[in-house]
This record gives structure tokens, C-alpha cells and sequence, in this order.
């Protein structure tokens, strides 16, 4: 063979290669399916101009969209791919999983006997429908009941303090918790008994409360919450934004709180959240610190948690800045029920003190 000849051989040999680097379809998969969603978006949707009939293209498409909570834009995507491909087992299955997300379980079931009817034993068909069993037995599941006890030892002579909770909450639909609460307190030979009502949703919670002849607990308090949706960052972790607010009245004055967050997770495996806290005490006076939190579900059944907070605290009727470190531990006896335990050192000026916690949670 002539030099030449091989030569242009050779040259043309990486061009399928440089096809595939170029193509917009195998370029978006590749980073949906590692996890940037967002950013394989731009990919697929040149693709689906591209290749406007290729019902593969709309099925990635429509994942991504799914993926990063454009859920009407997934539904019209994996619309199209079923129009495209009516048999498309994985088709059926992402129209399912988008069911899913939405908490229509009558849809997704339906989708999924379609998927399984094509396809049977299709291993995703069979994982969501796991899913969907769960999520239908948790739905069941309305009511839920947390009791907690506590006993705290103070430094310098002090006598000892403690208290209990009790919170029963019923969830009413998918965007509406309705929770009532009593905690009962007692310290410095004085006792508190504190009420209050929650409505809490996806998107925050609000919050009204009351302590009867108070001595060191909020005669009055209002507070709130809200919550934006998680953002990915890259592969399984996702960031948040929050903040909380609120305003009560004791009997020493009143006190304003304004405390915003940012969590940073892994699923449901891996936490951390970093949050600023702003208090305007009852001398008018501004305060500001800081609370760092993480959990980690060491095992499917058993949580463990820390914290460190060093900030200013209006709890116990003055407020006073406190460094506390906490850890706690909660196993999940069954599906229904979790036991707590949970152990707090904080450091005040005038006395240290030692919290041991002990709860329950039972749904139903």
C-alpha cells in the first residue's frame, strides 16, 4: 500500500470518534445519567430539534426535565416519546415515575402494569412499584405522635431541671400538616406549661403558642419558616435555602429572631445545615451566632446526628448567649415506630448545664 494512501487512512480514523464527541444526544445522556441534569438540559434539547422523531431523545429529555422539577415540561416530553414509541417499556416507566413524584399513585400504577405488560420483570418497573407500595402505605399512615422526657443537671449547686413534650400531628394532604403540641417545663423551682399550634407545608410552616401565667416561657409567640426547593450541585447532592422567624413576648420584654440556613445533602444519607441566628433581645439589644447541625443515616434503620451552636438564646425568660454540643441517636424500630436518645453540654455565664433526652415517635 503507498505511504500516501495509508497516510489518508489513518486520518480518517478518529472522525466517528469526533462525531460522537459531538453529538448532542450522546453528550446530554451521558450527563443525565451521571447526574447533572441541568446541565445535559441544553444538550437534549438541541437533540430534540435535531431529532425530532427519535423517541429516545424525548425519553432522556424528559428525564432531565423530572430530575430538576420542570415537571409539566417532563410531562410533555415523555408524552412525546410515547407518541413516538407506544411500546417503549421505559417510557411507560418515566410517565410513572413522574406520577410518582406528583403522589398520583393510581396513575403510576397504571403506567407501571403497562411498562411490565411490554416488558415483564423490567427491573426499574419493579423498583418503582416498591416505591410507590411505600409511599401509599405512608399516606395511610396520617397521624403521627412525638413524646419526649428530659432531665438537666446544673453546675454550681443549681437544682436540676426537666420537662416533657408531647406534639400530635395529622397530615391532611400532601402540601398540609396540621400539629398540636404541649411542652411542659421546670426550672429554678418554677414551672411552665407552653401550647401550641403548627401548620406546616412543603414550601415552610407557620406557628402560634401561648404559656399560661408565664414565668420564663413566651406569654405569646408567633413564628414561621420557609423552605426553597433543593438545587443540585453535582451528582446525588443537593443544596437548600430556608429562614425562620419569629416574635415573642415575655415576661421580661419582648424578643424578635431572624435565623436563615443553607443545608447541604446527599440524599437521604448525609446532611449538614449551617445556620446564622439574629436576635433582637428585650433590651432592644441585636445579637447575633451561628449553629452548625449534621445527621448521617448510618444504617437504614438507625440515624445518628451532632450539632454545635454558639449563639444567643431566649428560652428560659433572658436572653443569654450559650455554646452548646449536642449528639443524639434515633433507631427505627419498625416502619410505625423510632426511639430517640439525645444528650446536650451548654455553657452559659452563670452555670453550665447537662440535658439527657429520651423520645419517642409512633405513627399511625
Amino acid at each position: 500500500m503507498r505511504p500516501g494512501l495509508l497516510a489518508a487512512i489513518l486520518c480518517l480514523l478518529p472522525l466517528p470518534a469526533l462525531a460522537r464527541a459531538d453529538d448532542p444526544y450522546a453528550q446530554g445522556a451521558a450527563l443525565r445519567a451521571a447526574g447533572h441534569s441541568e446541565d445535559a438540559l441544553p444538550l437534549l434539547e438541541a437533540a430534540s430539534r435535531l431529532s425530532p422523531d427519535d423517541a429516545d431523545v424525548w425519553l432522556n429529555l424528559g428525564l432531565a426535565y423530572s430530575a430538576v422539577g420542570r415537571f409539566d415540561d417532563a410531562q410533555a416530553a415523555l408524552q412525546t416519546a410515547a407518541r413516538l414509541s407506544p411500546d417503549y417499556p421505559d417510557v411507560q416507566v418515566g410517565l410513572a415515575r413522574l406520577a410518582y413524584f406528583r403522589n398520583d399513585y393510581a396513575e403510576a400504577d397504571r403506567l407501571l402494569a403497562r411498562a411490565t405488560a411490554i416488558q415483564p420483570g423490567n427491573a426499574d418497573a419493579l423498583a418503582l412499584a416498591a416505591q410507590v407500595a411505600a409511599a401509599r402505605e405512608d399516606e395511610r399512615l396520617r397521624w403521627r405522635l412525638d413524646a419526649n422526657v428530659s432531665h438537666g443537671s446544673l453546675s454550681n449547686g443549681l437544682p436540676s431541671a426537666g420537662g416533657a413534650t408531647i406534639v400530635l400531628a395529622r397530615r391532611m394532604s400532601a402540601r398540609l400538616t396540621l400539629s398540636g403540641g404541649v411542652d411542659h417545663q421546670r426550672q429554678f423551682n418554677a414551672k411552665d406549661t407552653y401550647f401550641e399550634a403548627v401548620a406546616a407545608g412543603p414550601a415552610g410552616y407557620v406557628a402560634v403558642g401561648a404559656t399560661p401565667d408565664a414565668d420564663f416561657r413566651p406569654e405569646v409567640a408567633l413564628r414561621g419558616g420557609v423552605l426553597a426547593g433543593a438545587q443540585k450541585l453535582g451528582g446525588d447532592w443537593t443544596f437548600q435555602l430556608g429562614a425562620d422567624g419569629g416574635w415573642a413576648r415575655y415576661p421580661t420584654g419582648e424578643v424578635l429572631t431572624l435565623s436563615p440556613a443553607v443545608t447541604i445533602a446527599r440524599g437521604e444519607a448525609l446532611s449538614l445545615t449551617a445556620r446564622w441566628i439574629n436576635v433582637i433581645d428585650e433590651t432592644d439589644r441585636h445579637r447575633s451566632g451561628y449553629q452548625i447541625r449534621g445527621a448521617w443515616r448510618a444504617a437504614p434503620r438507625l440515624a445518628l446526628s451532632a450539632g454545635y451552636a454558639d449563639a444567643p438564646e431566649s428560652s428560659q425568660g433572658a436572653t443569654t448567649d450559650v455554646r452548646a454540643l449536642s449528639l443524639g441517636i434515633a433507631y427505627d424500630i419498625d416502619d410505625r415506630t423510632t426511639v430517640r436518645v439525645g444528650g446536650e453540654h451548654a455553657e452559659r455565664a452563670a452555670y453550665d448545664r447537662d440535658d439527657l433526652t429520651v423520645g419517642l415517635t409512633r405513627r399511625f
